[in-house]
């Protein structure tokens, strides 16, 4: 294929952007930003403009523009055309739109702002005064656009105009705050450098560009028609059954565009540093190539000529399936590739030296590496878990998942300090013996090529200088590496008997760090669970792990992970990572608790309340662990667990000086330590307190000192566990009770069926029949937002009926045999394995079928057959399966069948409560004392923190034993109770932030704007309810610490939601600016010749 035919339909995504601007700025018209007021927004302006035309121009008054935006490229030279994929950076679109502005200004309007925007980013600058005499008027008149800015001004403009340079949003907020940075600085209200991007962030977005621009054409060469060529396709299907999982061709694509970016970074880094090197340069524009095959031909040859002058780097430039990169002919591409090539030489990338792994962090979109289970970790994290587990100068160091490299990098860095005795950041380079045996330290190991490969970029470009013959990057999974195991590293070294592959040992480790995958069992290639099987059998058996791998709570992989690295730490190595938080609140975190008891001493747990990750819900806690086989030993270190609270940065420094303090001192119980930008509550526990305690509690508890809390709860001789007196299920037809009770799917099978509306009533003839056949519903707790269920509440629900028929077919009437009859044939089911299959073939329905009878509670329940739900079993209080605030515990004054997602407290044979006892117990169960259990028991799921509870924990509450309190306390906490349902129907509901905590902490909480002048139940009524318990209780000196700690836990629970914050913790690392060197030294001569005419 030549330049300028045409490209695939798949290739060309017409998107839009000048429509999508327009429309969102059209919305500004008559406002005003900075009392500048927009009078206008027009598409295709062309006052002034000499025959052409801007595509979007927004005019303030006198109808001047103040701001002319282009969103697609224009050829006007033989013909007109339009172009819309193109890089908002590139020289033709630059061109276009200072052209337009030269126009202007020749013609007496002077333009202050433009902007170049695509479906990816938008660039925005401010207009040089002397536009009109920086621009090639020759060029602007031939309507050649690529010529009308030279490529040096570009970069000028870049560094001294370009205000900021983005990932774009198609929303009024986003533009709104682009009209208000220009119209601020056009009235002088702000400072241009003031508002001005920091030019790393613009270097990333060009980067990102780059990428964004090439993978279309990448992908179009090695899948045509969204299928892999036949050739790269045999060596994909052996990729795949070598790593376990297979790329998407759009994957990969983006990822070969990755490693290609990386190699011309790297070869421009070396070029600087090795005289023999012949210089790379922007090969297409001086006439050295004429196709973008050829390009890629000698750009190939120039990677393999880095390989053999300086003796190394086949790590970086021998990369696998990535070298297999091809890209379909167009001279952009050719275009792009020395626009990349100038931009390295103008801003010499090495300087920003972390570079590989801010790619990782800022280009690569957080879906694609949360499809690997892999997060880039923040720095300041990285630095804090090194600093903590490399303390000697010789410490061997193992990163077993290590993504781009920073664990390593940071790893590499406190060697450099522990060796040399001084700052990382006061030496530019490592000398060469250090360099090598640092490198020689420090191990790591990735499943995927495409990480490994940028580690060993990353690691390499510490002393770019000196060849890295040490570089100890393995491409394998984890969990097929075994102790005191030989590997070969996967590109082989110079050495006195020529390029060998390097062999490295995984034994006796001083430290494994890192941020291991957050990959669940279930998401799992085949064969690295069949590695964790084999390699982990013993500790799955004795740990009890195997049930949580072949059903139930699904454990995150970082579990069998850090139980892997015990093997190959030496005794008292150290351990240090990052990982998901949920195992301290999970049945499988006991069980992984106990392992870490029985062969660590737990030196720290942190747990963080910023969101580091940007995977919604996904929180975080470190944990810093020595390995010791002496139960001695084990039983007498002091547990420092920390709950991490973030108001604005805290500094690495900080948390690990407290940590240290507290190393020693046990027993501490909830001390809140004040460190600069937050907050850190210490508990510290003897570690043989916690083997005591921690065979039942879930590990949250130790971190906010719950244990102690509930521990004095249990003292109470009024205080009972709830199933003393209730049976917990999920719902109440005899047919979820049932399912509850055996650990099965509670659920109906086929919500469509057996859920019905007044509507469907009359349309079938069932109406006649509620009562009997047709019962009332409460289908979710979303209708439960008060503390009592009324009739009143009922009637306002629209699909608020559900079929039981309790009943053989053969008695049942005629509609209601009908209706039966067409969830055997026209009714479906509408999600999961059986999707699309009439309801009566779900499992559950086969199960019911099946059941005949069941006895519970002294009564047998029949099920006649698969639409049987048995009937309803009265409970006396509702609960909420799910809650954002507050868990509510509903009285039942209208008694219906209950959603499987709701919880039934039944009472237990025999057990009778008068209506003011109830009253008495659900103040106690909707006070914070309730409140800090469910935050305990619970889990958090979906997108905006819900806060979950099932069953079994349920059923674990510590709850006031009403039969034994005396009758004016019950009087007394029942009029409480009325007061709290009072109080909730005035304020309309008890499931709004507002409503529950109160406008001031419904802010804080959330973040976000909340509705004035609400106290909230938790300020008012919550707060009398809490202290007549504890006067109750005598727990008056805990009141309010169990009430700080309930809102504590809430506000790390809704943290999850928030928008995640890498940058919350702080280290030593700070992202300096990248500037042009403008002194201009005289070049050293050197016997070099250009790249091209090298390989000639």
């Amino acid at each position: 294929m030549q330049f300028g035919e045409k490209m695939s339909f798949r290739f060309r995504r017409e998107i839009d952007v000048e429509d999508k601007i327009r429309d969102i700025l059209i919305k500004f018209k008559g406002k005003k930003f900075n009392e500048v007021t927009i009078v206008d927004v027009r598409r295709q302006y062309g006052e002034n403009l000499e025959g052409r035309k801007a595509d979007i121009a927004v005019l303030i008054d006198g109808g001047k523009p103040i701001l002319l935006i282009e969103t697609k490229k224009k050829r006007e030279v033989g013909g007109y055309s339009v172009e819309r994929r193109f890089m908002v950076m590139s020289e033709d679109v630059l061109g276009q739109v200072f052209a337009y502005v030269a126009i202007l200004k020749r013609n007496g309007m002077y333009v202050p702002f433009v902007a170049t925007a695509n479906d990816k980013q938008i660039a925005l600058f401010m207009v040089p005064e002397d536009i009109d005499k920086k621009v090639n008027w020759r060029a602007i008149d031939q309507r050649n656009y690529d010529k009308v800015l030279d490529f040096r001004y570009i970069h000028e403009l870049r560094e001294k105009y370009r205000i900021a340079h983005v990932s774009i949003r198609f929303t009024e907020d986003f533009f709104a705050e682009i009209i208000d940075v220009i119209t601020g600085i056009y009235i002088k209200k702000y400072g241009f450098e003031e508002k001005r991007q920091e030019l790393h962030w613009g270097l990333i977005e060009d980067l990102r560009g780059f990428v964004d621009f090439l993978t279309p054409f990448v992908l179009d060469a090695i899948a045509p028609e969204g299928k892999y060529k036949e050739d790269l396709n045999k060596q994909i299907e052996e990729y795949a059954k070598s790593k376990g999982y297979k790329p998407s061709p759009e994957q990969l694509a983006r990822e070969m565009t990755y490693v290609f970016l990386n190699k011309i970074i790297f070869y421009k880094i070396l070029e600087r540093h090795y005289g023999s090197l012949p210089r790379l340069v922007p090969m297409y524009r001086e006439g050295k190539v004429k196709s973008v095959n050829e390009y890629l031909s000698k750009l190939k040859d120039a990677f393999e000529l880095a390989v053999r002058i300086t003796g190394d780097y086949e790590a970086i430039f021998h990369t696998g399936i990535y070298d297999r990169i091809d890209v379909i002919e167009d001279e952009e591409v050719a275009k792009a590739i020395d626009r990349l090539i100038d931009l390295i030489d103008i801003y010499k990338i090495e300087r920003f030296g972390d570079i590989i792994g801010y790619i990782y962090e800022e280009l690569i979109p957080a879906e694609e590496r949360h499809n690997l289970g892999q997060f880039y970790t923040p720095k300041p994290i990285a630095e804090l878990i090194t600093k903590w587990c490399v303390r000697n100068p010789d410490d061997k160091i193992l990163d077993p998942g290590c993504g781009s490299g920073t664990f390593l990098v940071e790893a590499y860095k406190r060697l450099v300090e522990l060796k040399l005795r001084t700052s990382y950041q006061k030496i530019k380079y490592v000398k060469k013996d250090v360099h090598e045996q640092i490198l020689n330290q420090l191990i790591g190991v990735d499943i995927n090529e495409f990480p490994a490969h940028l580690t060993a970029m990353n690691l390499a470009m510490r002393n770019p200088k000196v060849p890295s013959i040490n570089l100890r990057i393995i491409v394998d999974d984890y969990f097929n590496i075994i102790p005191e195991q030989k590997k070969l590293t996967p590109y082989r070294i110079r050495t006195i008997r020529g390029k060998e592959y390097q062999e490295i040992y995984f034994k006796n480790l001083d430290a494994i760090i890192g941020n291991p995958p957050y990959t669940r069992w279930n998401e799992l290639p085949e064969t690295t669970k069949d590695f964790i099987k084999k390699n982990l059998a013993s500790d799955l058996k004795e740990y009890n792990l195997l049930k949580y791998i072949t059903g139930g709570a699904l454990p995150g992989v970082y579990t069998f992970w850090i139980m892997h690295s015990t093997k190959f730490l030496k005794s008292n190595g150290r351990l240090g990572m990052i990982i998901s938080d949920s195992w301290l609140q999970t049945r499988y975190g006991i069980e992984f608790g106990k392992y870490l008891l029985d062969h660590y001493k737990i030196k720290a747990i942190i747990d963080i309340s910023s969101r580091v990750f940007p995977v919604p819900i996904i929180g975080a806690c470190i944990i810093l662990l020595e390995k010791e086989s002496n139960k001695e030993k084990r039983d007498a270190n002091t547990v420092v667990f920390t709950y991490l609270h973030i108001i604005k940065d805290v500094n690495v420094d900080e948390i690990l000086k407290v940590i240290s303090d507290f190393s020693n001192v046990p027993n501490v119980s909830n001390q809140r330590i004040e460190i600069k930008g937050g907050w850190m509550l210490i508990n510290t526990y003897l570690q043989r307190e916690i083997c005591e305690k921690a065979q039942q509690n879930k590990w949250i508890v130790f971190v906010f000192g719950i244990e102690r809390l509930l521990d004095k709860l249990k003292q109470s001789p009024y205080i009972t566990r709830l199933d003393t007196y209730f049976d917990p299920s999920e719902g109440n037809t005899a047919w979820s009770v049932y399912a509850s009770k055996k650990g099965r799917g509670a659920g109906v099978g086929g919500q469509d069926f057996f859920y019905l509306d007044d509507y469907a009533l009359q349309k079938y003839g069932l109406d006649k029949y509620v009562g009997c056949y047709i019962y009332p519903l409460l289908p979710s707790s979303d209708r439960m937002v008060f503390f009592t269920f009324q009739e009143k509440d009922w009637k306002k629900i629209k699909e608020r009926y559900i079929f039981i028929a309790n009943a053989p077919k053969s008695k049942l009437p005629d509609e209601v045999k009908k209706y039966i009859e067409l969830g055997e044939r026209v009714i479906t089911i509408k999600k999961g394995p059986n999707k699309g299959k009439p309801v009566s073939e779900s499992s559950v329905a086969k199960i019911r079928k099946k059941l005949g009878s069941w006895i519970y509670n002294n009564t047998t329940y029949k099920f006649h057959d698969w639409y049987d739900l048995g009937g309803v079993i009265k409970a006396p209080i509702y609960v909420t399966y799910g809650a954002r605030y507050w868990m509510r515990f509903v009285l039942a004054k209208f008694n219906c069948a209950l959603d499987h997602r709701i919880l039934a407290l039944i009472p237990r044979q025999g057990v009778i409560f008068s209506e003011t006892e109830l009253k008495a117990l659900l103040a106690y169960l909707n006070s914070s004392f309730g409140q800090l259990q469910a935050e305990v028991k619970g889990r958090t799921a979906g997108g905006v923190a819900l806060l979950e509870l099932d069953v079994k924990p349920l059923s674990e509450f510590l709850i006031l034993d009403v039969k034994k309190l005396p009758k004016e306390t019950i009087a007394n906490l029942a009029m409480l109770f009325d007061k709290l349902e009072a109080e909730a129907r005035r304020l309309g509901g008890a499931d709004s932030v507002e409503n529950i905590v109160g406008s001031k902490l419904a802010k804080e909480l959330t973040g976000k704007e909340a509705k004035e002048g609400i106290e909230g139940l938790f300020n008012t009524v919550i707060k009398e309810i809490d202290y007549e318990i504890a006067r109750i209780l005598d727990l008056e000196d805990l009141v309010e610490i169990i009430r700080s700690t309930v809102i504590d836990l809430m506000k790390r629970r809704l943290a999850r939601s928030k928008k995640a914050r890498p940058e919350a913790i702080r280290g030593e690392a700070i992202y300096s600016k990248i500037i042009k060197n403008k002194k201009k030294r005289k070049r050293k001569e050197r016997p070099t010749k250009t790249l091209d005419e090298f390989l000639k």
